[in-house]
């Protein structure tokens, strides 16, 4: 009789051994979650095997107790009414931490939290911070689009592939401290227009894309294998004092923007665009000597040096409404230092002795012909209308 009761109490702890096990998932598998009593079910887990999704129709705070890892994913998607997530002993997810239109959510308290495959958050409005208290120290990529977050407080990633923070529009300071080298893509768009960008200790990226931003800091940066582009930003300044190489480097519609310094840029593998930044009266990159692609400068500059060009393969084109002289690069058009298209076109708009505005302009080319007074580099003065008449009365006779 003993050894019968010893018998029952054994398999009844071995079948509960194996239901808890068998409740901690699978590779592969995945485990939907509703309500509370769903999160509570994994509780006794401490590796979770699979994907975790919340389902649209969950509500309120959800907690996830006792998992320490998940092999595979944790997701939301359209879990409009889900108020808070929280997992306090979490140390990993192997794969997406994936957030996306949650328009409740307040809080994310993850304070164990190190490792992700990836974070991808969108559309969660209501959500000003998260509580990730050790600091995500490793992540594939990492996506925050439209939330109301006004700090990344809690992302420490020294590497990571993408990096995209877009249209968070409570965002007015961002400082990584951690971030080395960025393998993909950076991209800041459309966030606070007063947003301060700090990256003090990036080292290296593949792309980077500034947009909307009040002040972008990167003193260490060194190399890009890609682009870098500043497109409508309220920056007065820009300075990478470091940077000797990278593709494509494009300055566009910066207005406030007075002053680029890059004093070390020895190489573009791509081609340099300085384009309608209003403010910006001297272009010069002092060791610039190789651009593979074009150079294409348009705007009011009166000054551009670049004292060491030895090679443009690409094209140039120079347009300013500047006091610009064009001398510099047609000596190294006819040296073939510029060996692609050319065009530099100087213009004016001067005041005449009654307080009007006129225009001049005189262009070097040698890709087009003109017809006409532009051939024999004849200046045609203005003419008032009796003169005019005039003239021609004279032919007629």
């Amino acid at each position: 009789m003993a050894f019968s009761k010893y018998l029952v109490s054994a398999l009844m702890a071995s079948g509960a051994a194996y239901a808890a096990s068998n409740n901690c998932g699978k590779a592969g598998s995945i485990t939907n979650i509703t309500s509370q009593a769903d999160a509570d079910s994994l509780s006794s887990c401490e590796t979770f095997e699979g994907d975790i999704v919340i389902l649209p129709q969950a509500a309120n705070g959800l907690t996830f107790n006792g998992i320490q890892e998940i092999t595979g994913s944790l997701t939301a998607d359209g879990a409009t009414n889900v108020t808070s997530i929280s997992a306090p002993r979490l140390t990993t997810i192997g794969d997406e931490f994936g957030l996306s239109g949650i328009i409740l959510l307040t809080s994310l308290n993850f304070p164990e939290l190190l490792t992700v495959g990836s974070i991808n958050f969108q559309a969660l409005p209501n959500l000003q911070a998260f509580t990730f208290t050790k600091g995500i120290s490793k992540a594939g990529s990492v996506v925050i689009t439209n939330t109301g977050l006004t700090t990344l407080a809690g992302i420490k990633l020294s590497t990571v592939e993408n990096f995209d923070l877009t249209a968070n529009t409570a965002l007015i300071s961002v400082n990584v401290n951690d971030i080395k080298n960025v393998t993909g893509n950076l991209v800041f768009a459309a966030n606070n227009m007063k947003l301060i960008i700090e990256l003090p200790n990036l080292v290296s990226a593949q792309n980077m894309t500034f947009r909307n931003a009040s002040s972008i800091s990167v003193p260490s940066l060194a190399s890009l294998a890609g682009g870098l582009g500043l497109i409508g930003n309220s920056i007065s300044n820009f300075s990478a004092p470091n940077l000797t190489t990278c593709a494509d480097l494009d300055f566009d519609n910066n207005a406030n923007l007075v002053e680029i310094s890059m004093p070390q840029l020895t190489t573009l593998t791509g081609g340099l665009s300085v384009s309608n930044n209003d403010k910006l009266d001297i272009i010069s990159f002092p060791k610039l000597s190789k651009v593979q692609g074009a150079i294409d400068l348009t705007g009011g500059y009166t000054n551009v040096s670049l004292p060491a060009l030895t090679q443009v393969k690409g094209g140039f084109n120079a347009e300013s409404t500047g006091n610009f002289s064009c001398s510099a690069f047609d000596s190294l058009r006819a040296n073939s230092v510029i060996q692609g298209t050319y065009n530099c076109t100087q213009t004016s708009h001067p005041t005449t002795m009654d307080g009007s505005s006129g225009s001049s302009s005189s262009s070097s080319s040698s890709s087009s012909k003109s017809s006409g007074a532009a051939v024999a580099n004849i200046a045609v003065p203005s003419m008032g209308v009796t003169a005019v008449l005039g003239a021609l009365l004279t032919l007629l006779m």
